[in-house]
């Protein structure tokens, strides 16, 4: 008897541990909430630095980003712990929320916030680790995320491309204007240098011209008085060829004659401009000896009615000028 009972009590000892994991396992089972039997949601946090190695002239940009699939209102971020720097300094922040299409039809919802340091002196710079807390949206339930300390190298100032070719187009601009200016000022001196000359040299008329040649090239006084005459009659004609416009050398006397007529001039004038080229006429075609009376009379008639000329485009002349 006693033999049976010990051998009941072993079996009873060794089919209790299978009954207490089954009563135990379908406890568990009836016990869990549904909550636990939906897909779990991850949520995640990184930082880092755009370079590793910064010269001292230039700034270092430290990225946070909190991440996680869904909304953005699936999580709210309660503390974002400022930065501990050391051989940094803070310039500014900005933050940023956004939403990435992924593959799979869902998204990604992205939380970004980006730092910009100074350094302060070459050699070693550090980011201690940041703490992100943050609360699940649909349970309620609170937690925190950390990140490990991050470090910079701090190197010798590098020369800035931009800063340089700035100054170059400032120095290109100010060389421009001043070789402008420059130039500007010489224009403007020989222009007024000209109007000076132009001031004080006298014009010369064509009357005034034609006076010069008559007593440079025709000597009344001569021996030669049948050449002085041919130059006297050619010496004119051209003068009336410029002073008028009338192609004189190459008329007769009598074509010529009818031109001037149409000029308008003045009857005294006009008479006397007749005479003396039919005078001339009659000594060049008659072929005599000139005489000396009568070929001074011919020079002084010319001189006289150029000399009246060059007062009249004299005066014409100041006209014009008191007109300008």
């Amino acid at each position: 008897m006693e033999r049976g009972v010990s051998i009941t009590t072993v079996v009873v000892w060794l089919l209790f541990p299978i009954w207490l994991f089954a009563q135990s396992d379908s406890l568990n089972t009836a016990n869990t909430p549904d909550s636990l039997h939906a897909p779990s949601r991850q949520i995640e946090l990184s930082t880092y630095v755009e370079k590793s190695r910064v010269p001292l002239n230039q700034p270092v940009i430290f990225h946070v980003h909190v991440s996680w699939i869904g909304e953005l209102s699936d999580y709210k971020i309660d503390l974002v712990s400022q930065p501990i720097l050391t051989n940094l300094l803070l310039e500014g922040s900005g933050a940023e929320n956004r939403l990435e299409p992924l593959p799979n039809g869902k998204q990604r919802a992205i939380k970004s916030i980006t730092y910009r340091f100074k350094p302060l002196e070459m050699g070693m710079a550090y980011i201690d680790g940041i703490v992100v807390k943050y609360t699940d949206a649909a349970t309620g339930k609170a937690d925190e995320l950390k990140t490990q300390r991050i470090m910079i190298e701090i190197t010798e100032p590098v020369a800035e491309s931009g800063g340089i070719h700035g100054k170059a187009i400032i120095y290109g601009v100010l060389l421009v204007l001043f070789f402008g200016v420059l130039l500007y000022a010489v224009v403007l001196y020989f222009r007024k240098k000209k109007q000076h000359q132009d001031a004080t040299v006298p014009v010369v008329s064509i009357p005034e011209k034609f006076l010069t040649r008559l007593a440079q090239e025709v000597d009344p006084r001569g021996t030669n008085l049948a050449e002085m005459t041919q130059r006297l009659s050619r010496i004119f004609r051209e003068y009336l060829d410029q002073d008028f416009g009338i192609p004189a050398r190459e008329m007769s006397t009598s074509e010529l004659l009818t031109e001037l007529e149409k000029l308008g001039l003045e009857a005294a004038d006009y008479a006397k401009l007749k005479d003396v080229l039919q005078r001339l006429d009659m000594i060049k075609f008659a072929g005599k000896n000139v005489d000396p009376a009568e070929f001074t009379g011919i020079y002084g008639a010319i001189e006289n009615f150029l000399l009246k000329r060059k007062t009249h485009t004299g005066n014409t002349m100041v006209e014009v000028q008191e007109a300008k």
